[in-house]
């Protein structure tokens, strides 16, 4: 199977979803909608670790072309738009980006916490010298294996800004990563990568649906 393309949509939560973060009854409606779709893989929703406020939905698309084509149906889109409401705050401002990852990203997002970040390449940087970065940074992470509670991980370009790579981490727990990224060798990499983007990053143990 080719390696899908993957939805990161989030949305201020509902009072309901941020007391429930995994119960699966509040994104049913929305889930089910989404599961009848043409080309729809995996579903993924959870809250963000940080804020405990940020509601995020991971949906797995065979091709891109196959959630445009949701978007621009104009009786179902609305339908789900509405069937979002118990788990994403309606009167919140919604941010969704695409990313083409390189690698399958599945065993990240099953992990016990999802690291997503995302790299912003700064003015007059090369994309190809962040890319080669984001690259190395996640092949010396997951070198470390299990001792040091990495999972998987994938990464990717995204759709809707050139400027913008999305990373994709599993983790055994939040303070693994932390851990992890003592490392000498690791955080020497990370401060290379910030003299030519801006990074930032949230944690989300992630429920399959």
């Amino acid at each position: 199977m080719s390696i899908p393309t993957i939805e990161v949509v989030w949305k201020r939560a509902t009072d309901a979803f941020c007391a429930n973060p995994k119960d699966a009854e509040l994104v049913k409606p929305a889930f089910d909608i989404l599961s009848a779709q043409k080309g729809q893989l995996q579903k993924y929703f959870g809250i963000q670790h940080e804020d405990q406020a940020t509601a995020y939905a991971v949906i797995a698309w065979q091709e891109l072309e196959d959630h445009l084509r949701l978007m621009n149906d104009k009786e179902t889109y609305p339908r789900l738009g509405e069937a979002t409401k118990t788990f994403f705050d309606p009167s919140a401002s919604q941010s969704m980006v695409h990313v083409r990852p390189l690698s399958e990203p599945f065993k990240a997002f099953e992990a016990p916490v999802t690291e997503i970040a995302w790299f912003t390449l700064k003015d007059g940087q090369s994309k190809n010298d962040l890319e080669q970065r984001v690259d190395a940074l996640m092949k010396a992470i997951l070198a470390g294996g299990p001792s040091n509670g990495v999972v998987s991980g994938a990464w990717g370009p995204t759709v809707e800004k050139d400027s913008l790579i999305g990373l994709f981490l599993g983790w055994q727990s939040v303070e693994a990563h932390w851990e992890a990224v003592k490392d000498k060798t690791i955080s020497d990499m990370i401060a290379q990568i910030q003299t030519i983007a801006s990074v930032d990053l949230i944690h989300i143990p992630l429920t399959k649906w």
